[in-house]
């Protein structure tokens, strides 16, 4: 069995987290109910004994829960009066029904789904931090909230939305195109999302990377962004150095970034090149596919090793003294929003960091290899098969992909919607925007998304893994091109 990351354990711990104080909160689980055993918490969230005993330590700490040696673990009369009688169901009902493959029923802890007093009911929304930040997304449900009263939306902030839905704990969830292809990994069908409902899309490309491998598109479109170039009008102009253009390349990016690091002391590029956002950038732009139609070694087509020696050299050839550290891309966009860095690889996504900074800037296609192409990145909403309320969730769906929601998203934040009539919004658009913000438009042509590359996620990071010690300068092309092979061969 593989062994979860880091990030995934401490989500799973998350997720039963969340789930128990959500059942003592809305009465599930009462004063003097006793949780299910920690070897059941276990096998339901997929985490050891020890790793389970550590969280129930939190809801200890917190006051709702008592553990009872030889007993078990008790919520306490200060968790259970917390409840309002309204929403008691009785407490032992919260456990979960395992299967045989270890993962967890759609009723999971909590029955099939929660309800609202009043004849209501409640749907569950998991998503990723980040759509805060993004499109507003508590607003704009605070305003599907009012248009539909009889659906109250709880929303579940994750690392990995799609999990929630795996574990029977969200009935709608947001889905990213990077998770998409993960999840194809291990269903090729996409099982777990049921028939989304479509709405108007300003790109039939949008809904192709939530495509199975029978051509249903899984998941509506939410909002997307190209990977784009984004630089400060004032660096630029202070080296006399003209905007980007369509007549850029990379070389002509490294010429200039090698000006103003010497003039300005700043870094003239920085890209978060480990980030699976970036990297893949310069193989789609290079042409270079992980199933070659001759008998050439992939790991030593020459067209791959163009692609990451440019992306090295942008890296490495400015002639700066220190390093270039990154933990993620958020970095690089702060950097850039305290002008120590004129130009950046990012996303509108990542422009809504720069709403408020207090600087000129604009954005422009991508500069080229041997192509202009660039990587698309779509957010879409799925519905759980599983569900117990398909039409609520759908609903909500369909209010978030229309146009008044979507018109909120272009007004207040940056992010790209992805309905017709709100992108084309130019009035009563807020906060600092971009110079150019309209050169996504321009850039259809040119998109293309992670199953180009006919590749799939669990070997891409594994790629990605394997080049840090090329980019960092530890390995040549060559020592680096034996680490790669084995993971290159079932595509060669």
């Amino acid at each position: 069995m593989v062994r979860p990351t880091r990030d995934l354990l401490t989500e799973r711990i998350r997720l039963l987290l969340d789930e128990l104080r959500s059942q003592i909160r809305e009465g599930q689980l009462q004063a003097g109910d006793y949780l299910p055993s920690e070897v059941e918490l276990g096998k339901a969230f997929q985490l050891s004994k020890e790793s389970v005993r550590r969280a129930l330590d939190e809801l200890v700490e917190e006051g709702l829960v008592r553990k009872i040696r030889r007993v078990g673990n008790q919520v306490t009369a200060n968790g259970g009066r917390s409840i309002g009688p309204e929403h008691a169901t009785g407490g032992m009902s919260a456990v979960a029904s395992v299967r045989d493959d270890g993962g967890v029923t759609s009723e999971h802890l909590n029955g099939s789904g929660a309800s609202v007093g009043g004849g209501g009911i409640t749907i569950r929304l998991a998503h990723y931090p980040k759509m805060e930040e993004e499109t507003m997304l508590s607003s704009l449900v605070a305003d599907f909230e009012r248009e539909y009263p009889g659906i109250r939306v709880r929303l579940l902030p994750a690392s990995f939305p799609y999990e929630y839905a795996e574990h029977g704990l969200a009935d709608a969830f947001t889905i990213s195109a990077w998770d998409a292809l993960k999840l194809k990994d291990r269903d090729p069908l996409l099982g777990l999302m049921g028939p989304p409902p479509f709405g108007e899309t300003i790109h039939p490309v949008l809904g192709k990377p939530f495509r199975d491998r029978a051509g249903r598109t899984a998941a509506a479109p939410f909002v997307f962004s190209p990977v784009m170039l984004c630089y400060n009008r004032d660096h630029l102009q202070a080296c006399g150095i003209e905007e980007p253009n369509d007549g850029w390349t990379w070389y002509t990016l490294l010429k200039n970034a090698r000006l103003l690091a010497r003039r300005l002391d700043v870094w003239g590029f920085a890209v978060h090149i480990q980030s699976l956002n970036r990297w893949p950038v310069f193989l789609l732009q290079n042409g270079f596919r992980f199933r070659p139609a001759d008998d050439t070694r992939a790991s030593e087509d020459p067209a791959l090793w163009e692609s990451l020696r440019v992306a090295r050299d942008l890296i490495h050839q400015q002639r700066r003294s220190q390093p270039l550290l990154t933990e993620n891309d958020a970095d690089i966009e702060r950097w850039f929003k305290e002008g120590k860095a004129s130009m950046i690889m990012t996303t509108y996504y990542g422009m809504n960091r720069l709403r408020d900074a207090e600087i000129r800037y604009g954005v422009a296609a991508l500069p080229s290899l041997r192509t202009s192409d660039t990587l698309l990145l779509v957010t879409g909403l799925a519905v759980n098969r599983n569900t117990p309320h398909p039409e609520a969730a759908g609903e909500l769906i369909r209010y978030l992909c229309g146009e008044k929601a979507q018109s909120r998203i272009r007004r207040q934040t940056v992010t790209l919607p992805i309905h017709p009539r709100a992108l084309a919004l130019r009035n009563g658009l807020l906060g600092n925007r971009p110079e150019g913000e309209g050169a996504f438009a321009d850039c259809w042509p040119r998109c293309r998304l992670y199953d180009d590359l006919n590749l799939g996620a669990g070997v891409l990071e594994a790629i990605r893994e394997e080049l840090k010690g090329y980019w960092s300068r530890l390995e040549d092309e060559a020592e680096a091109s034996e680490r790669l092979e084995p993971l290159f061969g079932p595509y060669s």
